[in-house]
């Protein structure tokens, strides 16, 4: 008889330099550390059980940031079972260990327990392989701003930024962003045009109007550069929202200067 193989999920929460795993209160791997999951039920979606499993093993309210991989080798449960693995940033709620689990925890990522359940150890490899730690050798920098004009004040941060990775990918800002902060002088492409001539510059994004994160989310950089002058606190909510471990930056002025000079008044 050919048995049809169920749907599971697991959700991988990373605290830092730490994963929250619960201890397997049944079979298989009974008394084993494994991440929260389970079976998707009838008629909830993917993400909406991801988060209700997260909720009954652990307490803790969770949100799906992306989908860590597919995960099916017949040898990886005894069962069949296939499952999607969701990297997860907390919203709320208190950690407790639920009721089909005997306590759940975090573990500093160099100090997991030994024997983890099915293959639960490769899927936290594939999490943190993807969560841009650093300043690993091939990874992105993120720097952005508006950029009405290019000065030698832009080109040395954006430079200096340049030295941070191997890939400098540069967010301008949408002509909606630029407007509501009464910056707008040149069109969104004419300004990526603008950076785009610079040296070192690998690639120039427009910036989402309705929400700056979904950039930094969507690229996941391993360093954001920082101008001297510009906001960070957006940064780290969109970090936590992304459960990113990115490098924050801030790259110091170019000494004379600054496009609030240069415009009289006006920054770019």
């Amino acid at each position: 008889m050919i048995m049809p193989r169920l749907l599971t999920v697991d959700a991988v929460i990373m605290e830092g330099e730490k994963v929250l795993l619960v201890r397997r209160k049944k079979a298989p791997f009974r008394g084993s550390y494994a991440l929260p999951g389970g079976y998707a039920e009838a008629g909830e979606t993917l993400a909406q059980a991801v988060k209700r499993e997260a909720k009954e093993e652990t307490g803790l309210d969770v949100e799906p940031v992306r989908m860590i991989g597919i995960y099916d080798d017949p040898a990886r449960d005894a069962r069949g079972n296939v499952t999607l693995a969701f990297l997860c940033a907390v919203r709320g709620g208190e950690l407790r260990a639920g009721s089909d689990a005997g306590a759940a925890r975090f573990f500093a990522i160099g100090r997991l327990p030994a024997g983890l359940a099915f293959d639960h150890a490769r899927i936290i490899a594939d999490a943190i392989e993807g969560a841009a730690p650093g300043e690993t050798p091939g990874r992105k920098v993120l720097a952005g701003g508006v950029f009405n004009m290019i000065h030698p004040g832009h080109r040395h941060f954006l430079g200096e930024a340049r030295k941070l990775g191997d890939e400098l990918i540069v967010v301008v800002a949408s002509d909606r962003t630029a407007r509501r902060r009464g910056k707008m002088l040149l069109g969104e492409r004419e300004r990526a045009g603008l950076v785009a001539s610079v040296s070192g510059v690998d690639r120039v994004v427009i910036g989402d109007p309705e929400d700056m994160s979904r950039v930094v989310i969507a690229e996941r950089p391993a360093v954001i550069a920082l101008g001297y002058d510009q906001e960070s606190g957006w940064i780290r909510q969109a970090l936590r929202k992304g459960g990113l471990r990115s490098r924050v930056v801030r790259i110091g002025q170019l000494k004379g200067y600054s496009t609030r000079k240069i415009r009289g008044g006006r920054r770019g």
